[in-house]
């Protein structure tokens, strides 16, 4: 399951945004004229989101200042993004509705996430479970990645698979799988 095409144009555009504004006060990449990341290497965007992760008061200038003249809606949807999950997640299932992400915290918890333009199937296609690391964000009452994704060539295969999908159905048990952070406690569980 992914976000319509409509969803997906605005993250990006929000999310570029955003991202550029991050530059404009931590630099990573030089010379950057405009909020269009469509060519840069993926390091470049995990290092601004790894920027923002360090400087989450950040999202507060940027709404302040709205330097790129967003809607009071647009503006809302940047400010839920404090209310990020960075961490290193097990991809447990390719469910019809959404992807299951396993935090392997000391806090498990168990996210349905969306994928942007492509299903995440697509994106990870190696059997499950998968490592992999990224942030997940809210989005209009659901929840998607950050566009940056990082995964694993590791294979988990034997007695660990069977193991680690007792413990995911477990937790799914006891605790549900998330599908908004808007229900989550504020701030996030970040590395």
């Amino acid at each position: 399951m992914k976000l319509n095409s409509d969803d997906t144009k605005l993250f990006y555009k929000l999310n570029w945004a955003l991202l550029f504004y991050i530059n404009q006060k931590y630099p990573v990449i030089k010379n950057l004229k405009e909020p269009n990341f469509k060519n840069r290497p993926p390091v470049d965007i995990k290092n601004l989101f790894e920027r923002l992760i360090s400087h989450i008061e950040i999202i507060d200038s940027f709404v302040d200042e709205n330097p790129f003249g967003f809607t009071k809606e647009e503006l809302e949807i940047i400010k839920s993004w404090k209310h990020f999950v960075s961490s290193r997640f097990l991809v447990m299932a390719y469910l019809r509705d959404y992807t299951v992400f396993w935090t392997i915290s000391d806090e498990q918890k168990v996210y349905g996430v969306l994928g942007l333009y492509d299903n995440i199937r697509d994106v990870i296609p190696r059997s499950l479970p998968q490592y992999v690391d990224t942030i997940l964000l809210p989005f209009r009452g659901k929840i998607i990645y950050c566009g940056f994704i990082n995964g694993y060539n590791v294979q988990i295969d034997g007695n660990l698979k069977r193991g680690l999908q007792e413990e995911y159905q477990k937790i799914k048990r006891k605790s549900g799988i998330i599908t908004s952070l808007d229900e989550c406690v504020s701030g996030g569980i970040r590395k």
